[in-house]
């Protein structure tokens, strides 16, 4: 603002809208119980830049208004005021248009966008009573006209009338040959479905966090001290790692709380104090685990979303019968491996826990006046232990220990033990267990996964390949390859990708309509709203080319940027189109207009342009 108006004391009108713009979203997050957060903060930052391109219109309007000779502070602020205000309205209201169907989003993702929608709305509502009430008084009062300027100023105005000038040329250029300008842009909108399809797209950009998790597996069955020592080695990877600050560890935290399963949360020092990314440090931990003898492990991101593993890719395999689901998820990894573009694949099937199966003669029972459950009751005493009673050892502390009766250590070491324990008949007498019952050494499941009340296996895997790419293949793998009555669904962060590009898109073509409604309204024409409308597929393309370019991904928050630059391109297009409808009621023609509307229009559009990169 300083460096386009050249006065220290509009700058300082232009930065009074900021703070009262922005206590009016604070206002609006603590009456509607919200709290500062990542959506509310970022949405609190994106206002800073946001909330000042009404009072930067009005702001310049004025100050052009005040150039005029013979001015003073009071006539240039009301008429300066007055050729903004129709503008002025219409953007914010356009604005609040694009962004309020977020708010009425579903799915996961829509719950943390809900805050920032409204903090944005409310914002930018607040922003535009401050241009037309804030100020309007502060230029009337403060304002000073046809003050003197010093070198840099003059030296920086003449190099904007130059700029002005030029774009003036420009303009009557592309008047000349608009047909030619229409050709080009049909060609740039069609192509952009091209670069569209190079850029990837998942869930969330990749984040450094500052920490990792690393999900470890032995074979099930496996004993705690075997797991323990299984454990401490993947524990020595990560010590040689210069980059982990801490770790903590954890064994039997699974679903099915076994000891074969452990994981480890990675802290990483402060980014000032390492050269590496936590990416980086994740493949290089993947590669020192992968040669641990008996040991799966698999380092991820920790997941943004609470209650998910942090591998981009989880998906689950759903089938009639449990068999088959085993079979036919062997037969899906295998290919998927061979694929080579799907990562490290974890499949969560917990079917081979070693048993001991109890066959028990009922004859031989009942001729002794024993039961199953007498069987039942005595194994499950010793070998699991049951409470028979509390402990208390300070009265009325409240702190109560359970009493359990179980075998002594090392009593039940081996399973050839159980057929040493001894059953007491109902005449006194005892019967040992071999006597009336045999034991089979066997495996079965240790969890038994269903999705959707079908039998499945859950995979997870980072792939190498963008989250939605990687998505797209899986399912084109997997029709090809499993047999009728088995499917594979996408789950946790993939599925909410999916459901989240559904209601982004619902989401678009709602403010679209709305937009629409608002211009419609505001210009009085079904025509002219359309021309607004042209420009918002060009900035979406350049957006997408900026993605493309820097080698990001398109994600929730570059969606939420696509959606406010759909609502920033059609402000500066309103403050162009206004300002010629006005010149063409002074009965100028069309092109005229135009070549007088676009160069005054310049300056604010900049302005607002910049203000919103900076910030």
């Amino acid at each position: 603002v300083l460096a386009f108006l050249r006065n220290l004391r509009a700058t300082a009108i232009i930065s009074a809208a900021i703070p009262v713009s922005l206590l009016g979203a604070v206002a609006a997050i603590y009456f509607l119980g919200y709290t500062f957060n990542t959506m509310t903060l970022l949405g609190l930052l994106l206002l800073i830049g946001v909330v000042v391109d009404d009072a930067i219109v009005v702001l310049e309007s004025v100050f052009r208004h005040g150039e005029d000779p013979g001015a003073d502070a009071h006539s240039a602020t009301i008429a300066g005021t007055n050729e903004v205000t129709m503008a002025v309205v219409a953007a914010t209201l356009t604005l609040v248009s694009i962004f309020a169907p977020v708010i009425f989003m579903q799915g996961m993702i829509a719950r943390m966008f809900e805050a920032f929608a409204t903090v944005v709305s409310v914002g930018v509502l607040v922003s535009l009573f401050v241009s037309l009430t804030l100020t309007p008084m502060l230029c009337a009062r403060h304002r000073r006209l046809h003050s003197g300027e010093g070198p840099v100023a003059r030296r920086l105005g003449a190099w904007l009338d130059a700029l002005e000038g030029g774009y003036r040329r420009v303009v009557a250029y592309t008047l000349r040959v608009r047909w030619s300008i229409v050709l080009l842009t049909v060609i740039a909108v069609l192509s952009s479905g091209w670069l569209f399809g190079q850029i990837g797209k998942g869930l969330f950009p990749e984040m450094d966090e500052g920490y990792f998790m690393v999900t470890v597996k032995v074979p099930l069955g496996s004993s705690i001290e075997h797991a323990s020592e299984r454990l401490a080695r993947v524990e020595e990877v990560l010590k040689r790692q210069p980059e982990v600050e801490g770790y903590f560890s954890t064994i039997g935290q699974g679903q099915a709380a076994q000891v074969s399963e452990a994981s480890v949360i990675v802290h990483l020092k402060p980014w000032r104090e390492r050269r590496a990314s936590q990416q980086e440090v994740i493949d290089r931990v993947d590669a020192e685990l992968s040669g641990i003898a008996g040991v799966e492990a698999f380092p991820s991101p920790a997941s943004p979303i609470g209650g998910m593993r942090g591998e981009p890719l989880h998906f689950v395999l759903v089938g009639p019968e449990l068999d088959g689901v085993a079979r036919q998820a062997h037969r899906l990894r295998e290919r998927l491996l061979a694929e080579g573009t799907l990562g490290k694949l974890d499949l969560d099937l917990q079917l081979a826990l070693p048993q001991l199966e109890l066959s028990v003669d009922r004859e031989q029972l009942a001729a002794a006046g024993l039961s199953g459950g007498d069987v039942a009751m005595a194994l499950g005493v010793l070998a699991g232990g049951w409470d028979v009673a509390n402990y208390n050892d300070v009265p009325g502390d409240g702190e109560r220990y359970d009493i359990r009766l179980k075998a002594a250590p090392g009593e039940l070491a081996r399973a050839e033990d159980l057929s040493r324990i001894w059953l007491r008949t109902a005449s006194g007498e005892l019967l040992r267990l071999d006597s009336v019952a045999s034991l089979r050494r066997t495996v079965g499941p240790a969890l038994i996964g269903r999705y959707d009340l079908q039998y499945a296996a859950s995979f997870y895997t980072a792939p190498t390949i963008p989250e939605a790419e990687a998505g797209t293949r899986l399912l084109r793998i997997a029709r090809e390859l499993l047999p009728p009555g088995y499917d594979v669904r996408l789950a946790g962060r993939a599925d909410e990708f999916r459901k989240t590009s559904k209601y982004m898109l619902l989401t678009f073509v709602t403010a679209i309509i709305l937009v629409y409604m608002v211009l419609a309204s505001q210009f009085n024409s079904f025509i002219q709203p359309l021309m607004v409308m042209v420009a918002q597929p060009l900035a979406i393309i350049g957006g997408v080319f900026a993605l493309w370019a820097a080698g990001s991904t398109l994600n929730v928050f570059s969606m939420i940027g696509l959606v406010l630059l759909v609502g920033l391109v059609a402000k500066n297009s309103i403050l162009l189109i206004d300002l010629t409808n006005q010149l063409r009621a002074q009965g100028r023609s069309i092109d005229a207009a135009l070549t007088e509307a676009c160069p005054i229009r310049m300056r604010p559009v900049l302005m607002t342009s910049l203000t919103i990169i900076l910030a």
